[in-house]
């Protein structure tokens, strides 16, 4: 009798299991899910709406559906409280269920509000749509991921704002008295220090007539604010000085204040018609630039922008920032030594400035190498980490003294 019992046992699981398989499968053919980002561009801090369409094509109603949409970090979905809009009591989530009865050949809508928080570009696989579907007696509950048949605007590209970094960040000689902020790189921007042709862009009032007529060309006045303020911003994407598990970052929101420190760097430069480029430890970048050098290991795992000058570049300049991605490809003492090693390629008017999440002596090394070379460094800090025993008064060094919105581990 007792392998009478378990046979029927083992006929009722292969039913049960079998019975699953073809529901599942059933499901999947009757479920079409449509998805779509209400925009393609945005900043941080800015809302925007997920639009999703769940369709039931089959010709038997489904009792029982439970999803769950799941957003990636850098998006949340804004519930609203009180029927109002910004109300105060808005609920902010990376994910939220709903529970729906399907009519055979129906379909259902929903637009969820949502919020950029970070900087980054998503598409439609970074949102995930899980289905849960169950017989009316609750006993073969499965469940499995909507794929979207369309994702018309699936593409969101989140660009990184810009803060108003100057009054976030003081010398460093007067990091404990009185705050002293960062103007330019020169003392005297009007002094003059020659002539250069004349490009379309340039104002006619900046044209030098006498020295166009001793040239035979037209030329025009360079001051010393145009010449010396232009540089290169270089971004060490190590967030400290042992990254436990490269090429992994162990504090992201680290190199999000970074890159933050960049867009303000690169939109100051390029509002002022000064060419700038970025220069990182992090993997190429599509579209947006090249490694260093192929000639050798290193150049080719350092990423190297496409210059940015004209008011016209800075969206672009934002979308590159965008798309880095959150990895370091090589140690800051390795990219320290190649910028010793082959300077030209890293300094631009002269002039370098490394944006760093953490300072340290090999730093203060470097510094004093490149100074000998006639370039002069300037570091700006997005935290308050600093591992020198002491910075010398002639390194201007730039560290963050207040915690901006979003940011964590700083002082205050």
């Amino acid at each position: 009798m007792h392998w009478i019992a378990l046979l029927m046992a083992i006929a009722v699981t292969i039913t049960c299991l079998e019975m699953r398989r073809k529901m599942k499968k059933e499901t999947k053919q009757a479920l079409k899910y449509h998805f779509e980002f209400s925009t393609d561009e945005l900043f941080e801090g800015e809302y925007f709406y997920l639009i999703q369409q769940i369709t039931n094509e089959s010709d038997e109603s489904i009792s029982f559906l439970k999803t769950e949409t799941l957003m990636p970090e850098g998006l949340k979905i804004v519930l609203i409280e009180d029927g109002q809009l910004y109300s105060g009591n808005d609920t902010e989530c990376f994910s939220v269920q709903s529970v729906f009865t399907m009519q055979a050949h129906a379909s259902i809508r929903r637009k969820w509000r949502v919020l950029a928080t970070k900087r980054g570009v998503y598409t439609a696989d970074t949102v995930q749509m899980i289905a849960i579907y169950n017989d009316p007696l609750g006993m073969m509950a499965t469940s499995y991921r909507l794929e979207p048949e369309s994702a018309g605007h699936g593409h969101l590209v989140v660009l990184p704002r810009v803060k108003e970094w100057i009054t976030h960040m003081a010398l460093s000689p007067t990091y404990a008295g009185e705050r002293i902020l960062p103007r330019g790189l020169i003392h005297d921007p009007m002094a003059f220090c020659g002539v250069r042709d004349y490009e379309m862009r340039d104002p006619l009032n900046t044209i030098d007539w006498k020295q166009s007529a001793r040239l035979g060309r037209t030329v025009v006045r360079e001051t010393e604010y145009q010449y010396n303020d232009s540089y290169n911003i270089v971004l060490n994407m190590q967030s400290a000085i042992i990254e436990k598990n490269p090429p992994e970052i162990s504090t992201p929101q680290y190199i999000e204040d970074c890159i933050s420190v960049c867009a303000s760097l690169l939109d100051s430069a390029v509002r002022r018609d000064i060419p700038v480029a970025l220069i990182a430890n992090v993997p190429t970048v599509e579209h947006y630039g090249h490694p260093l050098s192929e000639e050798d290991e290193a150049g080719r795992q350092i990423f190297c922008s496409e210059e940015y000058r004209r008011q016209a570049q800075v969206i672009r300049a934002y979308r590159m920032l965008a798309a880095l991605p959150m990895q370091m490809t090589i140690p800051i003492e390795h990219l320290l030594d190649d910028m010793i090693t082959r300077p030209h390629y890293y300094a631009r008017g002269g002039n370098i400035v490394l944006v760093t999440s953490f300072l340290n002596d090999r730093m203060l090394g470097f510094h004093k190498a490149m100074r000998e070379r006639g370039i002069q460094v300037i570091f700006f800090v997005a935290t308050t980490n600093n591992n020198a025993i002491e910075i010398p008064s002639d390194v201007p060094v730039y560290f963050r003294v207040t915690q901006w919105i979003g940011g964590v581990g700083h002082a205050s």
